[in-house]
């Protein structure tokens, strides 16, 4: 999750959203819960930032019916899904974004990285079937999809002309 998250420069956080509402609908049997929707929404100004809290909730709320002592906090998470939000698509090879761009990543990989693994503990700990924890072919050729992605954003970053005056002897 966090390569798919870094070598995506960030779009795998709205896909992991979806990918993982889809997941908590199948478990929870909730028919109200749209994937695609939910996603979505996370671009949305002030939604998205609720939509990150219910997900968080959602997920610390089946934590705790199992008796998990993994806890998530949904605050920390609709914060950290805003600070991606807000620094996101602002690549540049100009140091101020540079920042922001590092930031984002950062921002958007700990909420995958400690989402998923709040879900691994769910899903191990909970009733029924074994949850099937194996990296799919799908999953390889994204990471694949997002590593070529990788490179060519970063070699186009790093050969685009800057708009910094040339220096001066």
């Amino acid at each position: 999750m966090a390569a798919l998250t870094v070598l995506s420069y960030g779009i795998y956080v709205p896909i992991w959203f979806g990918f993982s509402w889809a997941e908590l609908r199948r478990d929870t049997s909730d028919e109200t819960m749209f994937p695609a929707a939910h996603g979505a929404s996370i671009f949305i100004p002030g939604y998205g930032t609720w939509q990150a809290y219910r997900h968080f909730a959602l997920i610390g709320a089946l934590l705790a019916k199992i008796g998990a002592p993994l806890k998530v906090d949904p605050s920390t998470a609709a914060l950290a899904t805003t600070v991606w939000w807000v620094t996101w698509l602002h690549y540049s090879n100009e140091p101020l974004f540079v920042v922001l761009n590092v930031i984002e990543l950062i921002a958007g990989t700990a909420v995958v990285v400690f989402g998923q693994r709040a879900l691994n503990a769910y899903w191990a700990a909970r009733p029924g079937p074994p949850a099937d924890d194996r990296v799919l072919q799908t999953d390889w050729f994204a990471l694949g999809m997002a590593a070529a992605f990788f490179v060519f954003i970063t070699v186009s970053n790093a050969l685009a002309p800057s708009d910094l005056p040339a220096p001066t002897n």
